[in-house]
């Protein structure tokens, strides 16, 4: 679907993009690619979601250049699984909060509960509240992170390549479990290399 280029945000090393879309509202935990007919399609995580509009963000400087080249690019899905949403707690760092962002805003809209632990000190709308128990955490971390979080954790599954967005082509194999399919939150215990 062509979608407009409505506002583009530097934000450090990203750029934070609004884009008008008229496609199937994404759910928590899903993602829409950016496509480059007879190309490629580029995999990006929804930042929020507003009547007609997605949030996304861009760390590629070079992608973010082009996005903001055009007036209008184009823009498929929604794509992957949905997260079953309850009291939230999110886990994340500075670089990556906008991955958790969505999730958390859909749980606060749906009346849960939701914190966001950041573990270098980002800022960000959420406070920082305490449950004994939480129904989910998900969190986005560099991979050599991802050991520091509860089990059971949802984890975003960033670093893997995704082509085809349907789990056809196996590229975004992750110890037997697809990220484009199953993902891009995927139990942590999963994507974990045993050993």
């Amino acid at each position: 679907m062509i979608s407009k280029v409505l506002e583009v945000h530097k934000e450090g090393r990203f750029t934070r993009f609004i884009i008008s879309y008229d496609g199937k509202k994404p759910k928590a935990g899903q993602f829409v690619a950016l496509v480059f007919p007879s190309e490629k399609e580029i995999p990006l995580g929804v930042a929020d979601y507003r009547e007609g509009e997605l949030e996304i963000y861009v760390d590629s400087s070079q992608l973010a250049s082009w996005i903001e080249s055009r007036e209008r690019v184009t823009i498929e899905g929604p794509f992957g699984r949905p997260l079953l949403l309850g009291n939230t707690m999110g886990i994340t760092t500075r670089e990556l909060h906008h991955d958790v962002l969505y999730p958390l805003r859909e749980a606060r809209r749906s009346g849960y509960d939701v914190s966001l632990k950041c573990l270098d000190g980002c800022e960000v709308n959420f406070p920082k509240k305490e449950r004994d128990r939480w129904d989910v955490i998900i969190a986005s971390l560099p991979k050599g992170r991802i050991r520091e979080v509860p089990p059971k954790t949802l984890i975003y599954v960033r670093w893997v390549k995704m082509n085809c967005m349907n789990g056809a082509c196996g590229v975004c194999n992750v110890n037997g479990y697809l990220a484009c399919v199953e993902g891009p939150f995927i139990e942590v215990e999963k994507v974990v290399d045993q050993g």
